[in-house]
């Protein structure tokens, strides 16, 4: 741990903001002018008093602000970021004093909440192998309680007979006799493995059992005050989703059903009062809608039919059921609960010139929130603002070592497939350079159901700040255009969900912008599978390929991702075999069938700890160019998981990718 004086240090290195460094809370309106707008583009800085291009590692670090949280009654921050590649927690009081520094090493951590105000919980990730979980590894969690008063850390199912020490779903705080707990669920090694549910007291760190599920259990829906509503389960063998309320005696019954063997529902929240649950139906004649379930079994109509990314919003006190958050290029709300949507409302107009998003409310005071904001030239910084007392404090910004003249936009574009399919998607432009006759690097998405959004993209940045354009196109099969656009996609792996790509490529040769002999593929996952796709199965478009943990070999994936998941019937298996197609026809669309059709340098980077797509992918890929006498590269990160979670490992991918693509498909000279 560290005393306050290292701590002063560490947020001067990283330059992060406001009250963690002991600045005062200033009102709102005396310097949201000076403080919370928008900086001057960089398109219109003279020449001479731009600053030098960044180095890599400026793009390459993890944002600064790792995860952030309010306490129950929004009177204190805790806030994870980095100190020499070790996770640091700090905690202050939102009116400033009283730091205290916590040392969490160099795992993965992945969040923090706070458990009441003298407790913060911090869940970490491993990759291992245990006994009774179906695959070689996987990445299980543990949640460790830090009190920040005596530096004591524990952790939750230490010492608890026939459980491991991990978690499993998500943890929640409740509230009982004035007194907060959370509740978390584990499986038990006995038996037929039931999933149980318990109550930690922050006093012991004592489990006390709730409630007995069974293994197809998947959550429950608890009140803040610990009552259980609903739960949920998959019954694999019937192919059956059920959802089960309590009755007037507290037992548990199935109000709802569904036969489904991929698109099953799901248990979202609490409804509009704590006797009904929100359920999304992917399949059926409400399919893509969220329905209000009543502990009778009753089904409302649909609460929402305005669009396809979208999610449900619940009150931080009640937890009941409160509008609606909309996804499109960046973020909206539509509350129904008047004071969350006056909140929302001046969120935004706090920030000219910025896109908002409510990252947290205080569970006991709605009007105490953190929010985040992104503009042209900032790439994040949030924001602890009191709407009770008109006060804030700049909390911490992501990225504070990248100069805003060196950060450049995405603008969304959208073009016309060959088949006559609109492609949305998002070109960034290099900053300082014309725009025409640029050199292009492709990054295509993972998943492939995601997509790209406007937000602030490290990896864009890096490669724009090197003199390139930057293409993200939302192929078919990208989520957020409609289920029809995702259905386009089935069966289109390495057909037109690629040629999507190099459809966008022609697109940009045709308007002037990008230099046709020079336009490289990046991609990681999928993506990594489209770099690989691109130059076998598509090729004479791109000068060079980097696979990033990419696919090369269908039928493999699926004989491994059949051992992750336990089953080759299992919903993520029949979800995944019906996104790559026939299995007749897979060999058709693997690249490393068609190692002879590459033409153009490749990269290969994957990491060891890797349990999403197997390292031996890459491995296979590298034995087949290499016999087939193709130039080509492999990297291995060691201790690297698919996520890019270690940020050393990340700096070695940028550099050796950058080294590559520059000496491949050469920007520009600088023209700074």
């Amino acid at each position: 741990m560290w005393g306050n004086s290292q701590m002063k240090q560490v947020f001067d290195r990283r330059a992060v903001m406001g009250s963690l460094l002991g600045v005062s809370i200033v009102p709102l309106g005396a310097r949201a002018a000076e403080t919370m707008s928008a900086p001057a583009s960089q398109n219109n800085i003279p020449p001479h008093k731009i600053p030098p291009q960044p180095a890599l590692d400026a793009f390459c670090r993890k944002p600064a602000v790792h995860d952030v949280s309010l306490s129950p009654d929004g009177k204190r921050i805790a806030l994870i970021t980095w100190v020499r590649d070790r996770f640091v927690l700090l905690t202050q009081v939102t009116t400033g004093g009283d730091v205290r520094t916590f040392d969490l090493g160099t795992g993965k951590v992945r969040s923090v909440i706070w458990g009441d105000e003298r407790n913060v919980v911090v869940q970490v990730s491993t990759t291992i192998g245990l006994e009774a979980f179906a695959g070689s590894r996987q990445e299980h969690t543990q949640a460790h309680c830090i009190n920040i008063e005596t530096g004591k850390i524990r952790t939750l199912f230490d010492d608890m007979g026939g459980h491991y020490n991990i978690v499993e779903g998500d943890i929640n705080r409740i509230k009982q006799d004035g007194k907060y707990y959370i509740t978390a669920s584990n499986y038990q090694m006995l038996g037929d493995f039931p999933l149980l549910l318990y109550r930690f007291d922050f006093d012991t760190i004592k489990g006390k059992l709730i409630d007995t599920a069974n293994s197809d259990t998947h959550g429950w829906v608890v009140t803040p005050s610990g009552v259980l509503v609903a739960r949920s389960e998959y019954v694999r063998l019937r192919k059956e989703w059920r959802l089960l309320m309590r009755n007037e005696k507290g037992f548990w019954r199935p109000v709802f059903t569904q036969k489904e063997a991929i698109d099953y529902p799901s248990l979202i929240g609490l409804g509009r009062d704590e006797n009904s649950a929100i359920i999304y139906l992917d399949s059926g004649d409400n399919a893509g809608e969220y329905l209000e379930v009543k502990s009778d079994g009753t089904l409302s109509e649909p609460l929402d039919k305005g669009g396809y990314n979208r999610a449900p919003r619940f009150h931080p006190t009640t937890r009941l059921f409160a509008g609606f958050a909309r996804w499109d290029d960046w973020v909206s709300y539509e509350y129904s609960d008047p004071q969350l949507k006056r909140i929302a409302e001046v969120c935004q107009k706090a920030m000219p010139g910025y896109n908002v998003s409510i990252y947290e409310f205080a569970a006991e005071d709605p009007r105490k929130v953190i929010i985040y904001g992104e503009s042209p030239d900032d790439p994040g910084t949030y924001y602890y603002i009191d709407f009770g007392s008109k006060d804030y404090v700049a909390v911490g910004e992501n990225y504070p070592d990248l100069p805003p003249e060196w950060i450049t936009q995405k603008k969304p574009i959208s073009y016309k497939a060959t088949d006559g399919l609109t492609i949305h998607g998002y070109l960034t432009l290099p900053p300082h350079r014309d725009a025409k006759n640029l050199p292009l690097i492709v990054l295509p998405h993972g998943g492939p159901h995601a997509r790209d959004t406007s937000s602030f993209d490290w990896e864009v940045q890096l490669y724009a700040s090197r003199g390139y354009a930057v293409l993200q196109p939302n192929f078919r099969g990208s989520t957020g255009y409609g289920d029809d656009f995702v259905e386009a996609g089935y069966g289109q792996w390495g057909r037109k969900m690629q040629t999507d790509l190099s459809d966008g490529v022609r697109h940009l040769v045709a308007q002037g912008l990008v230099d046709p002999k020079r336009v490289a593929i990046v991609g990681a996952s999928y993506g990594g599978y489209a770099a690989l796709a691109g130059v076998t199965l598509d090729p004479g478009v791109y000068n060079c390929a980097v696979s990033v943990a990419g696919i090369s070999d269908i039928k493999s994936m699926l004989d491994f991702d059949t051992s992750q998941s336990g089953s080759s019937t299992s919903p993520m298996m029949l979800s995944l075999k019906r996104s790559v197609g026939d299995r007749k026809t897979l060999d058709q669309i693997s690249p490393i069938k068609f190692v002879d059709k590459v033409t153009v340098p490749v990269l290969l980077i994957h990491g060891k700890d890797d349990i999403v797509v197997d390292i031996g992918q890459s491995r296979k890929m590298e034995r087949a160019l290499k016999s087939a006498g193709k130039d080509m590269t492999f990297i291995e990160l060691k201790g690297e998981d698919h996520w890019s979670s270690v940020e050393a490992r990340r700096l070695e991918m940028s550099t050796a990718i950058v080294a590559f693509i520059e000496k491949h498909n050469p920007p520009d000279p600088t023209r700074v």
